[in-house]
């Protein structure tokens, strides 16, 4: 993938190296299906620009910065986006911890685990039609224990390229820097004690169902409890700044939007179609300790 530009194809960076265009394309190829195909192709072009930036810009950087680690950790508050969002609303339940070294003053590499939550989806709230007394009914005011939630935990490789040059971690000093990642987002989205839409008058009764104040039976058969679990490639970009407020601390604050090549089954009676891909934006704030290699 790095070598001395023996062909036009290749790019030479800044610092004498070249990248094969051709071979990092291909590393990154992702298959791309009929559905969700023209997103999944900006995607990848956009990703393989920004890591092609990263590696011309951070190889070469202030000496007074280089080699130093940090960890830290933050809070978030997620945002669904799209048909994902249709399921499940924003919520601030997400953290994460991170693990930093700074090759350059205009690179940092950063590990991230975070872990999300989302309760209380769409399923456990929204009607369906019942076509026994053509009536709506939400399955959370015919059985409290109705729940619709999802979990994530994921694991990252991110880039910082920060937009000023020079040594900038001294206190009173700021960074502001573009981020490029990408890993592994770990996904679990569970339903329980929803209902059934396809049972009869019946089937209602036989489950014990008890009658509305117009002495119409109530549908209170459940559907099995439905798990969509998979461990996902995603990619993520975005913008941050740093603030020092030592030398060796500093404020973390950054807006990310992330694309998950992942997809959640469809709910046909409640009018989701399958979620694909699961697209989300964050915005979170967070502290890192510096400390020298």
């Amino acid at each position: 993938m790095f070598l001395l530009c023996p062909t036009p194809d290749d790019v030479r960076l800044s610092h004498g190296l070249c990248v094969d265009v051709e071979a990092l394309w291909g590393f990154w190829g992702l298959r791309i299906s009929a559905e969700g195909g023209a997103a999944l192709r900006l995607v990848k072009s956009g990703v393989m620009v920004l890591v092609l930036w990263v590696v011309s810009m951070g190889v070469v950087g202030a000496q007074g910065v280089s080699g130093r680690w940090a960890i830290g950790g933050f809070m978030a508050y997620n945002v669904p986006m799209y048909n994902f969002g249709d399921r499940f609303g924003s919520d601030l339940d997400k953290w994460g911890l991170n693990l930093s070294y700074v090759p350059s003053s205009r690179l940092t590499m950063e590990v991230e685990y975070h872990h999300a939550k989302l309760d209380h989806g769409a399923l456990e709230t929204k009607p369906f039609l019942w076509g026994v007394t053509n009536k709506e009914y939400a399955s959370v005011d015919v059985d409290p224990d109705a729940r619709y939630e999802m979990k994530f935990n994921s694991l990252l490789l991110s880039g910082l390229v920060r937009l000023r040059s020079g040594v900038v971690m001294e206190e009173g000093g700021y960074s502001p820097y573009v981020i490029v990642g990408a890993g592994f987002y770990d996904h679990e989205a569970v339903s329980e004690h929803i209902l059934y839409p396809g049972q009869n008058e019946g089937d209602a009764k036989a489950a014990g169902a008890g009658v509305d104040a117009e002495g119409l039976t109530l549908p209170v058969v459940v559907m099995p409890p439905a798990v969509d679990t998979r461990t996902a490639l995603a990619v993520n970009v975005g913008f941050g700044m740093e603030v020092y407020l030592t030398r060796s601390v500093a404020v973390d604050v950054r807006g990310r939007y992330h694309f998950v090549i992942s997809e959640l089954r469809p709910f046909d009676q409640w009018g989701f179609d399958k979620a694909f891909p699961l697209q989300m934006i964050d915005l979170a704030g967070g502290i890192k300790f510096y400390f020298w290699e």
